[in-house]
């Protein structure tokens, strides 16, 4: 770098020095946009991976079968009561499980359903969910018990009043008590405790250690008055040919539910990877908008920085005839005011970039604290991305007033001083 070049480098930091207020306000602005950037990147991979670790938790040999709106008379759904608004969808059912588990790539099912009971133990009392399951639950979920064991076929069929505790529900009713063998009330009838569940975390954003697992027919007789259930999960022994299984299955409920056409279809089968798929494209269009919603940010910045650079033009327009009345080339004063946007915005990008990563690693922490296994991770493109487009807003935003000030006749600009 030649004398000239330099010397334009001092003086634009010299300039910069001299307006601190200005300086800083215009810093502050690229660094919000910078630091945004880094931010929306880095929570972008931290929720995506956390959602894919969320639903890999369920394992990856299996199918879902849930209901769905025809799509027909699409409109929205209550997951945990099985109704559409104006419709109530109660054709998946007990029996539609048994049907899918004699399919050959199928290895075992459960179906279920969920609700919320309030259950009790002398004068402890909480609101947990009740997950109605069959007895293939635990071995298909692969979730251990501390003490106790899982519900039978027999006791499923049998519409026992039986439960197994999740740990926190354990916890909240008997503390350091013992619970198998003794009994709490769900909506004011006796259940015995037969199980306790390890402590698990959540899954599918559900804290599974909230939850009490009851026999299917006893909650839908004893708790619900149903008949239909909410979702099938059946385990496939060879998961290569999870798709083609999962085609089998919409075959076999079309013609259980006599359904003519894929559009009336009141179900919807879901393979884990179709399910990741899912994730991720809606996972990559988040991340795309918040990255646009940054650029727009960047770009408020940039016009601040132009409109910075107008008023030093302004501000400094005898000094421009000086420089260039004693030598100074046009391209000299180009370089000297590209320079100071360049600096603006490199500073305001390293301080962005520090932000971005401290904000990105706070919250990092406070979803683990909230018992979220969330990543904290930088991506080194979104650093790279920064830099870069911290330079570009300079450079774009800054080459006009440069050329302006490049282009003053030095006589008329000493005399309007």
């Amino acid at each position: 770098m030649n004398n000239t070049r330099l010397l334009s480098l001092s003086l634009a930091f010299s300039s910069l020095k001299k307006n601190v207020t200005r300086t800083g306000l215009t810093l502050f602005g690229i660094m919000v946009g910078i630091a945004l950037v880094i931010v929306v990147q880095s929570l972008g991979s931290g929720a995506q991976s956390l959602i894919l670790g969320q639903v890999s938790s369920f394992g990856d040999d299996w199918i879902n079968t849930e209901i769905k709106v025809p799509a027909a008379s699409k409109t929205s759904r209550d997951n945990a009561a099985g109704v559409v608004r104006g419709i109530e969808i109660t054709t998946l059912t007990y029996e539609d499980m048994h049907a899918i588990t004699k399919l050959q790539n199928i290895k075992d099912a459960y179906a279920g359903i969920t609700t919320q009971v309030v259950a009790g133990h002398k004068e402890e009392k909480m609101r947990p969910y009740v997950f109605g399951v069959t007895s293939a639950y635990q071995k298909i979920n692969k979730d251990e018990l501390t003490t106790g064991r899982f519900f039978t076929k027999e006791e499923e069929r049998g519409v026992s009043q039986v439960v197994v505790l999740g740990s926190q529900v354990k916890e909240n009713l008997f503390a350091q008590s013992d619970a198998i063998g003794k009994s709490i009330t769900v909506d004011g009838k006796k259940y015995r405790v037969i199980g306790v569940m390890e402590e698990i975390g959540s899954k599918g954003f559900i804290d599974m250690d909230k939850n009490v697992y009851i026999p299917l027919k006893t909650v839908q007789k004893k708790i619900m008055g149903i008949n239909h259930v909410l979702w099938i999960i059946s385990q496939t022994k060879d998961n290569s040919l999870a798709e083609s299984t999962a085609d089998e299955i919409r075959f076999l409920m079309r013609q259980r539910h006599d359904i003519s056409s894929p559009e009336k279809q009141d179900f919807a089968v879901t393979t884990m990877g179709e399910a990741l798929d899912i994730i991720g494209n809606v996972g990559f269009g988040i991340n795309i908008l918040l990255l646009v919603l940054a650029g727009i940010s960047l770009i408020v910045a940039g016009v601040g920085i132009m409109n910075v650079m107008y008023v030093s033009v302004a501000e400094r327009t005898f000094e421009i005839g000086l420089r260039k009345a004693v030598g100074a080339t046009e391209k000299d004063i180009l370089y000297q005011f590209l320079a100071e946007a360049i600096l603006l915005t490199l500073f305001g990008g390293i301080i962005g970039i520090v932000v971005g990563i401290g904000v990105a690693y706070g919250v990092a922490l406070g979803a683990n604290y909230a018992g979220f296994n969330w990543a904290f991770a930088i991506p080194p493109s979104s650093i790279f991305l920064s830099v870069s487009f911290s330079i570009v807003v300079g450079l774009f935003f800054g080459i006009y007033p440069a050329r302006k000030a490049s282009k003053l006749n030095p006589i008329a600009a000493i005399r309007k001083e």
